[in-house]
């Protein structure tokens, strides 16, 4: 789902949390799993590069959105 255009990095990679599936890992033996979406990518099976988070920094600061609002609105 990336676009290709050679002025901008690569912005997101799989994830490597998760290797890319989204899932969470399985619980230990007798717990009960949080969630069953990556904690890291939150079941996108993408997560942004080192040019991702400084863009997502860019944005955050440029249109005054809290980190909170980043991390539900843009990651999910």
């Amino acid at each position: 789902m990336s676009i290709q255009n050679d002025r901008l990095p690569e912005l997101e990679e799989p994830c490597r949390a998760c290797g890319g599936t989204g899932n969470s890992s399985p619980a230990q033996p007798g717990q009960m799993r949080a969630s069953f979406n990556c904690e890291n990518c939150k079941g996108h099976k993408v997560a942004p590069t080192e040019a991702g988070h400084q863009l997502i920094e860019f944005i955050s600061r440029r249109f005054h959105i809290s980190d909170y609002e980043v991390q539900r609105d843009m990651l999910g």
